[in-house]
């Protein structure tokens, strides 16, 4: 019973990282990467719920004679009938006492025994390869990415870095990759339901500038009048600020452990946006757009699901890796010689436990280059140029095509929006002429024409 539990909790474990590795909780999203993964989802649900534990039992059908309770009941029998024919003063803690071993009923009752016991070792070894699995993806998986530690082992918490003999070897741990900074594009949030239109707006923004990484940051409610809501036009605005984590936040939003502890580190803004929704919900005093916003679908509210949307499409910086497959492949090989084949135990059902990871681990690393080289793809795709426009003073434009310049209404409307003004010719000087409000009257020779106006 204890390994039909262990082998349970190991694959459910197997089964979270998956829907980690393979972003299950971004399901909502519908953008970018993510639409591109919905494509697939449902092929890798159906992979980890029941294909990849299918493939386990199928490689390990052949050291099951029969299942566990026929093999019991069995047991059970033959044990009655040892007992009954030669009593209970043959056994001792299980075990058949030597005098009574050449015995039609002892032979019976320990060849039971045998099988029983490979069943349990059995499923003691497909509960290892699920552990195998989850132990080689976490050790490569952080925060979204699958970043390249090569390692020695496990046990001993060594790296390991790509070398081919240089007299000097100069390497960082993500170098084989692309970072790509996506930039916080801090554009209005919106969407409607039942006549309400509800707006989450960015107030205040601190970022980092340039293509780099630094420190975390997290949206929280703007601290002035951060909810409007307007009962006349159905209209409830929620304002935002987007900025790294201070001591006063840890006040104001403490996030616990699982021990009940607050936290200082490791914030997440999933976890913020639970506080976030409930202080959003405490804020808005009208009754119409808060019982909309409480609504449930699939185990989440409408306040939670378009939280979430909010928060996650605005910052999605990732890793790509140029050769995931060809990197992890490697790792795989290299994992199962070192820390899954033991060469003190080469017992026929350790030897299947290795060629199980390898084919089931070839299988997850599959799923996931797909959608790793698409990704690759895209960044690596070179750019078209649509459309090219110039803006060129008036003195390079040939002097047949001004006239046509200066009747252009689109261009005039652009001149007057910069503050330029055309003078009217006069009687004695016809020469076309600009002004500039508040200044002299100056040649029109250098006036700014944008070629997106004219053919």
């Amino acid at each position: 019973m204890a390994s039909v539990i262990q082998k349970h909790e190991s694959t459910q474990k197997l089964k979270e990282l998956l829907k980690t590795l393979f972003q299950f909780d971004a399901i909502e999203l519908d953008f970018g990467i993510y639409r591109i993964m919905n494509y697939k989802r449902t092929e890798i649900e159906n992979f980890i719920e029941s294909d990849l534990i299918k493939a386990v039992e199928k490689e390990f059908e052949k050291y099951k004679a029969a299942t566990r309770k026929e093999l019991n009941e069995e047991f059970q029998r033959v044990k009655r009938q040892l007992v009954s024919s030669l009593g209970e003063s043959a056994l001792e803690l299980s075990e058949v006492k030597d005098e009574f071993q050449a015995t039609p009923a002892a032979q019976n009752y320990l060849k039971a025994k045998k099988r029983l016991e490979e069943v349990n070792i059995t499923e003691n070894i497909q509960s290892q390869v699920f552990n195998d699995l989850y132990s080689f993806f976490s050790r490569y998986y952080e925060d979204g990415d699958f970043i390249s530690k090569r390692r020695y082992s496990s046990r001993q918490h060594k790296y390991a870095i790509p070398y081919s003999g240089e007299e000097v070897k100069f390497h960082w741990a993500n170098f084989d990759q692309y970072y790509v900074k996506t930039g916080e594009v801090f554009k209005d949030y919106e969407f409607s339901s039942k006549g309400w239109k509800f707006i989450f707006t960015t107030v205040f923004a601190d970022v980092e500038a340039g293509n780099i990484k630094g420190r975390s940051r997290y949206f929280f409610l703007s601290p002035d009048e951060a909810i409007n809501v307007d009962s006349q036009d159905k209209l409830c605005v929620i304002k935002f600020e987007y900025r790294p984590l201070t001591e006063e936040d840890l006040r104001l939003y403490p996030v616990k452990t699982k021990e009940g502890k607050e936290k200082t580190t490791g914030v997440t803004q999933d976890e913020l946006n639970q506080m976030l929704k409930e202080r959003i919900l405490k804020l808005i005093t009208s009754t119409e757009p808060k019982a909309i916003l409480l609504e449930t679908e699939d185990e989440k509210s409408f306040m939670e699901r378009h939280l979430y949307k909010y928060t996650h499409k605005i910052t999605s910086d990732f890793f790509i890796h140029k050769n995931l497959k060809g990197f992890l492949e490697r790792e795989l090989d290299y994992f199962i010689k070192t820390e899954v084949l033991d060469l003190s135990n080469l017992d026929e059902r350790h030897i299947a436990r290795a060629k199980v990871v390898g084919n089931i681990g070839k299988r997850i690393i599959e799923f996931l280059s797909q959608i790793e080289e698409f990704q690759k793809a895209l960044w690596e795709k070179k750019k078209f140029v649509l459309s090219t426009d110039y803006v060129i003073t008036l003195d390079r434009i040939p002097e047949e095509l001004q006239n046509e310049v200066l009747k252009n209404k689109q261009q005039s409307k652009e001149w007057e929006e910069l503050g330029f003004e055309i003078a009217t010719p006069s009687a004695r000087n016809d020469e076309r002429r600009v002004s500039v409000r508040g200044t002299k009257s100056r040649s029109n020779l250098k006036f700014p024409v944008d070629t997106k106006y004219f053919s």
